[in-house]
């Protein structure tokens, strides 16, 4: 499998404030990377980079095996997806995708033909109509006019509602699938990502802690997560958070998920039954499984941490 994207000991500082900080990174043709980490984490100036926009002040970087840095060949092979995309808001869907085939070169029946493989029958609308769900899938439209092989996403869903969100994500993986598209998303949204994701960068403070497939950093990790299904979630998390071994708690509406210190697992089932007796709460289940994208990203921050 050929690597798209190879990012060797990146640094790159603003003024005093190093916004990446000896970054390795590697994104394999035919994945789908996620580049995740939280807001400042350097994401943002990684993908600059790897555009040719920005250049890295140390380190080597090679885009379809070349030097991306004021190399307009590398920038025709790739769609980007802003996290604000912006359009003049006047024109209209398609006849403004008709002027961006003109300008790739391309015949400007794809502009209609990206347009049916996003979804978007809003070809007379003017681009200020659009809503934000429908103002993204136009966006990947854009992205796709010239036939990309690598397609980088910077935040793509942090603006957009649960159902907006969700159907973003189907249309990334049917491009996957269909198009052969292979993408680079980064995000601080992680629940999500883990649907279509099939290997992850973590970054934080502008380096890349842990990097590979998901099943990979899951095993390497030990990311191993508690799942307590219960009537009271939000009162249950209280108490958990009083014991002292447990290490990192998600709450959603129909339970708790918790990550517990290496072979202290087996005490939260003495323990939870007390909690539930406590609070007056019903427990429908506890089971052991695999942890989720973010008590995954936790876990690799906090050993990362320890270590330092």
């Amino acid at each position: 499998m050929s690597e798209l994207i190879v990012a060797e000991n990146i640094h790159k500082s603003y003024g005093k404030i190093k916004a990446v900080n000896g970054l390795d990174l590697k994104v394999n043709e035919g994945s789908i990377m996620g580049l995740i980490g939280p807001n400042g984490a350097g994401k943002t100036t990684t993908i600059k980079i790897i555009l040719g926009l920005l250049k890295p002040d140390e380190g080597k970087v090679s885009v379809f095996g070349e030097d991306p840095w004021d190399n307009p060949k590398i920038r025709e092979r790739i769609g980007v997806i802003y996290e604000k995309p912006y359009f003049p808001s006047h024109h209209k869907v398609l006849d403004y995708l008709r002027r961006a085939c003109r300008i790739f070169g391309v015949p400007e029946s794809r502009a209609q033909e990206v347009l049916e493989i996003v979804g978007l029958d809003a070809y007379d609308r003017e681009i200020k109509g659009l809503s934000a769900g429908m103002l993204q899938k136009f966006a990947i439209a854009h992205a796709l006019i010239h036939s990309p092989k690598l397609i980088i996403a910077d935040e793509p869903a942090s603006n957009l509602d649960p159902e907006a969100r969700s159907n973003l994500l189907d249309l990334i993986l049917n491009l996957h699938k269909e198009e052969k598209v292979t993408f680079l998303i980064s995000s601080h949204i992680l629940p999500e990502l883990s649907r279509v994701c099939d290997s992850v960068a973590i970054i934080n403070e502008g380096r890349v802690l842990a990097s590979g497939s998901l099943t990979e950093l899951f095993e390497k990790y030990s990311a191993k997560a508690i799942r307590i299904t219960t009537d009271k979630p939000e009162k249950f998390a209280d108490g958990l958070r009083k014991l002292s071994y447990v290490e990192r708690i998600s709450v959603d509406s129909r339970g708790v998920s918790l990550i517990a210190v290496e072979g202290a697992e087996s005490k939260i089932y003495e323990d939870a039954p007390k909690i539930a007796k406590e609070i007056g709460a019903t427990i429908m289940g506890i089971e052991l499984g695999t942890a989720s994208l973010e008590q995954l990203y936790y876990k690799v921050v906090s050993e990362k941490e320890m270590r330092r």
